[in-house]
């Protein structure tokens, strides 16, 4: 990294009573490196931002379901999205996964608990959705240093990748005390750049969490006469990726952050990962800007953005799935009180799952779920995935392809190609 990149309230030696600036660590691979100390992120709304893309953005955020007034298939779709948001968030980092194990009855993995790729991912979803809960009662209070460690312990704790202690920060003395940003070289000098040493960390998370909590100034943003929303999020996730409090996994955390930014607003999440993915490049450029140059207006566009177009697709993917029980019944011809009948609902919420499952839910003999799992195969609605006799699991295919989709891909295209799938698996038995 270049100190001369740096905007002058970062290109000085640091000292506390200016709050920002650049020093040095005793590391014999870091001797001529230095390394940034960020300030606290700004309490007033940064100059030149786009105002046009924020107050589309702001009116997308404020369309949004209110999460006390959300219906059933509000929840369906959160649910299906936060998912999804963990396998994109997840693979924005290296760790692997497929929306198809995320959906999977965790009872059918005797290794759930064991370190992989898999169960990482599905980490992210069950610690996201847990703290999601606490939202209602505790508001911008959930923004504390215990926070950051929670969501980084459930979703690093079973990565195989990672080999420092989920949940703790960077201390001085002890392993990954050191990070640098490489982007395409190994070599540290040639970094893009190096957050703060380990003994900065602790107490930039502090102010950088202080920030998010601050209540006067979320007021001040949602009242329109402060920092909006989208701007408050563009800006903190920058600081808070600059401090860079792990030694890795910064990137899930973060992006964890933005969504229980927006819940915090009273607002149903919208989840912007497969965006940021798609767009990767200008997203490693705006937060390059932000944490560099202290330059706003790239990562607040793109968060802007991002918002607008994600929930676009989103609402692309809601209308075809709130279509699909009825376009089923339509295709099916299901007697209106069968198994098969009152399932069509539940399998959009639940897209792979075991005849056991439908047993259980409906309170009905094995006998019957057999029953209506084989006619719902026959039908076309799903396909058997695992050719054993027992404990077979069974997916709406179409369910998972509107999920599975390149961001921004015709959703009918998906379901086409998830139908000439049923169609091929069934015909081959």
């Amino acid at each position: 990294m270049n100190p001369r990149e740096l905007h002058p309230n970062l290109n000085r030696k640091y000292d506390r009573s200016l709050g920002s600036g650049v020093t040095k660590v005793d590391h014999p691979q870091c001797q001529d490196m230095w390394f940034v100390v960020p300030p606290a992120p700004p309490r007033t709304l940064p100059k030149k931002l786009p105002s046009k893309a924020i107050i589309r953005a702001s009116e997308t955020l404020l369309r949004q379901p209110r999460l006390d007034e959300t219906h059933e298939l509000d929840h369906l779709i959160s649910y299906l999205f936060l998912r999804k948001e963990a396998v994109e968030s997840s693979r924005m980092e290296g760790t692997m996964s497929t929306i198809d194990h995320v959906l999977t009855p965790g009872e059918l993995f005797d290794g759930w608990k064991a370190k992989s790729e898999n169960n990482s991912v599905r980490g992210y979803a069950h610690t996201l959705e847990k703290e999601l809960s606490h939202v209602d009662k505790k508001g911008l209070s959930i923004f504390t240093v215990d926070l950051v460690s929670r969501l980084h312990r459930g979703t690093m704790a079973l990565d195989p990748r990672f080999r420092g202690i989920s949940g703790k920060l960077r201390e001085p003395g002890k392993p990954g005390e050191i990070v640098w940003i490489r982007g395409n070289t190994q070599r540290p000098e040639d970094s893009i750049y190096n957050p703060p040493p380990a003994r900065h960390v602790r107490r930039c998370l502090q102010n950088t969490m202080k920030w998010y909590a601050d209540a006067q100034l979320a007021e001040q943003g949602d009242a329109g006469w402060g920092i909006p929303l989208v701007v408050r999020m563009a800006i903190v996730h920058a600081h808070f990726e600059g401090i860079h409090p792990f030694s890795d996994g910064n990137g899930r955390v973060g992006r964890m952050l933005l969504t229980l930014q927006m819940a915090c607003g009273g607002k149903l999440p919208i989840y912007l990962s497969a965006f940021i993915e798609e767009e990767r490049s200008e997203y490693y450029g705006a937060l390059q800007n932000a944490q560099k140059k202290l330059n706003y207006a790239p990562i607040v566009e793109f968060f802007s953005e991002a918002v607008i177009a994600s929930n676009r697709e989103a609402q692309r993917t809601r209308t075809h799935i709130e279509s699909l029980p009825s376009h089923w019944q339509t295709f099916g011809g299901f007697r209106k009180a069968s198994t098969a009948a009152r399932a069509l609902p539940w399998l959009t919420a639940h897209p792979i799952f075991t005849a056991k499952q439908l047993q259980e839910k409906y309170s009905v003999s094995p006998q019957a779920a057999n029953v209506a799992v084989d006619l719902l195969r026959k039908k076309g609605i799903i396909r058997e995935r695992t050719g054993f006799e027992r404990n077979r699991v069974f997916a709406a295919e179409e369910v998972i392809s509107l999920l599975t989709r390149r961001f921004g891909a015709d959703p009918a295209e998906a379901m086409a190609g998830a139908r000439k799938l049923i169609a091929r698996a069934n015909s081959d038995r």
